[in-house]
């Protein structure tokens, strides 16, 4: 059995738990911009696109499904919504009926519409999306940090 962890964040608790996770059987793979980001001017216009539901340019991804038999997928919030980089992942791939278990974070604890947004947008990609699991990046640390980022999703 295959999986595959596809992430997007800034944060590095965040980043350092989807690392974690690469082993023989999980391969991870984290969504970057194709291009180089300005602090201030990007992470305003990101907000902007991820509460329009718009996404951004991302690096080249080759991702073929059939070799993977399940899906973990990890992203930040922005403005309450699914980051630019996971809507343009959603849009530009076909998941082929695929289940896919989700963890969103995001750095307090209200997280409004993005549970129901990503579920729309994982559907409309041709998935299913199996669980959503809220993670609050206010409670990582490293006491409390998982070890995998899978021991978060739901069963």
């Amino acid at each position: 059995m295959k999986t595959l962890l596809i992430y997007h964040t800034n944060k590095a608790a965040v980043r350092a738990m989807c690392e974690a996770t690469a082993a023989e059987d999980v391969d991870v793979l984290e969504l970057r911009p194709r291009y180089k980001k300005r602090p201030v001017i990007d992470s305003v216009a990101d907000m902007y696109r991820a509460f329009m539901g718009r996404g951004i340019r991302l690096a080249p991804l080759d991702i073929d499904f059939a070799k993977y038999d399940g899906i973990v997928m990890v992203d930040s919030l922005r403005a309450m919504s699914p980051s630019a980089e996971c809507n343009e992942f959603l849009y530009r791939c076909d998941l082929g009926g695929r289940d896919i278990s989700c963890i969103v974070s995001n750095r307090m604890r209200w997280f409004g519409r993005a549970g129901r947004l990503l579920r729309k947008r994982i559907r409309l990609a041709g998935g299913t999306c199996r669980g959503i699991t809220y993670l609050a990046e206010t409670d990582l640390s490293k006491q409390t940090m998982p070890a995998t980022a899978f021991e978060l999703v739901k069963e």
